[in-house]
Order: structure tokens, then sequence, then C-alpha cells
């Protein structure tokens, strides 16, 4: 079960990258609020991911080919960092809507924990 300001999100290897916010003391309205959006990030991350392997497949396979196409590499790879970027900056607008001026500021210190890779 999810405690209201904890998320475990499950990455490739089965590790597990956790999201603590107790730091921010949320009220209860705040808290049920960002329940709802790490569930909802979790599920769009489980999209992302999926998205990310079947992209570095063709990754993979380009660099098997005789001929290295840059182009298509590059475009594969700014594709996979784009849809990385919209997810974090979809969870963070959401995240920062609902908390007060001095909690943006003590999250703000944390924002390298929500980089999307």
């Amino acid at each position: 079960m999810l405690a209201l300001c904890n998320l475990t999100l499950f990455a490739k290897d089965s590790n597990h990258i956790y999201k603590n916010l107790d730091f921010l003391n949320l009220d209860k309205n705040q808290q049920e609020k960002l329940k709802k959006i790490l569930i909802s990030h979790k599920k769009r991350y489980e999209k992302f991911y999926a998205f990310k392997q079947d992209e570095e497949k063709k990754l993979q396979e380009l660099i098997k080919q005789d001929h290295f196409d840059e182009e298509k590499y590059e475009d594969i790879a700014e594709e996979i960092e784009e849809e990385a970027v919209e997810l974090e900056v979809k969870t963070l607008k959401r995240i920062h809507k609902i908390l007060t001026k001095e909690q943006r500021e003590k999250f703000s210190h944390y924002l390298q924990e929500w980089k999307v890779e």
C-alpha cells in the first residue's frame, strides 16, 4: 500500500526509486492530491519505460547495420528525451499547483530526484 507521501516507482531491473516528500509537511488535502498525482505518474512512467525500451532496441539495430544512420539515431534518441521531459514537466506542474510557496522552495532542492530517465 502506498504511504500518503511516498511512492515507489518500479524501474527496469526491479530497482526502486523512492519519492519521499515528508519534508514538505503537507496537509491532508495536499496529501490526497499528491497521492493521485504520484499514482498517475507511476502509470505514465511505466508506459514511458516500455516506449523507451522499444526505442532503445531500434538504436541497437542501427548499430548492427553496416552503415550507421546518424540522422535516424539522433531522431530516435531525441524522441526518447522529448518523451522523458514531457512526463517530467507534466508531473512537476501538477505538484507545483498543490504546494505553497515555502513548500515549492523546499521541493526545488530535490528536482534532480524527479528527472525521468
